[in-house]
């Protein structure tokens, strides 16, 4: 999505999405190579694939990198920096339950006010689909940890910070649907949201792996994008229904991604 040009829009150029996005926030503010896009991208098109209503459709973001997916889509969207995007996405379900909607957080908001956001979720069984960007982003300030720094850095009290378990987390806060993918399976991250929209009762949460392209772990340096996804891809493995327990970043090798919990399927039924 990166890449679409406003110009391209003016010389009448279609696109599949053409009628969710704001042309004139194209090129996006996103760096080449990152997933904030791709994510985006699949929502839009597992909402098309799925026939629903541009009018029904909403998207909230909180702050970040993730926050400027509002200002990119024409659709009614709803940025909410400073407050819980999914007790904002909670309110606004409770109140037009007629409505299919998008909850994008990154780090910073699934640390600051995502958490309890989704216990509140599961609690009240509201069918949201909440989409984490995980790019291993956190950072450490005089007073501690705060959801903004490079992978596996320590906090004053010398433990790791992110990643962590965000899946199990989900599944733990009641949710009906959890799932992780990276950017390069986009067909089956896809899959996944347009599922999503027909899980009911409950919330379901998909997780995309996508580190920042800006940070080196280790030396702070600039990766090249493509050998940054590739690294990403290798070490991945497609696992469905894997025991969330096992899914933590910090003590494998191996990426775990595929659907871990899927309650809208009927027991014994299987995936392709």
């Amino acid at each position: 999505m990166g890449k679409i040009h406003e110009s391209e829009f003016r010389e009448g150029r279609s696109h599949p999405s053409d009628s969710f996005l704001r042309p004139e926030m194209f090129p996006t503010v996103w760096c080449p190579g990152c997933g904030i896009g791709t994510a985006l991208y699949g929502f839009l098109e597992a909402g098309r694939d799925a026939e629903i209503p541009v009018d029904r459709l909403r998207v909230v973001t909180g702050i970040g990198c993730t926050g400027p997916i509002a200002g990119s889509l024409a659709l009614k969207t709803h940025g909410v920096g400073g407050r819980s995007p999914v007790r904002f996405a909670i309110d606004l379900k409770a109140r037009h339950p007629e409505l299919t909607i998008g909850v994008f957080l990154n780090n910073a908001d699934l640390m600051l006010s995502g958490a309890e956001g989704l216990k509140e979720a599961g609690r009240r069984k509201l069918p949201l689909t909440v989409i984490v960007v995980n790019n291993f982003v956190l950072s450490v300030s005089r007073n501690g940890a705060f959801p903004m720094t490079p992978y596996r850095r320590r906090s004053r009290d010398g433990r790791f910070e992110l990643p962590f378990n965000i899946p199990d987390m989900a599944c733990a806060y009641g949710a009906a649907y959890v799932a992780r993918w990276t950017p390069l399976r986009e067909g089956w991250m896809k899959e996944s949201m347009a599922d999503s929209f027909s899980v009911s009762p409950g919330f379901s949460l998909i997780e995309v792996i996508s580190p920042c392209l800006l940070y080196d772990a280790n030396g702070g340096r600039i990766l090249d994008s493509i050998d940054r996804m590739k690294y990403y891809n290798d070490h991945s493995e497609i696992r469905f229904g894997a025991a969330t327990a096992n899914l933590d970043l910090r003590r494998r090798k191996t990426i775990i991604l595929g659907v871990f919990r899927d309650r809208s399927r009927k027991r014994g039924e299987e995936r392709p």
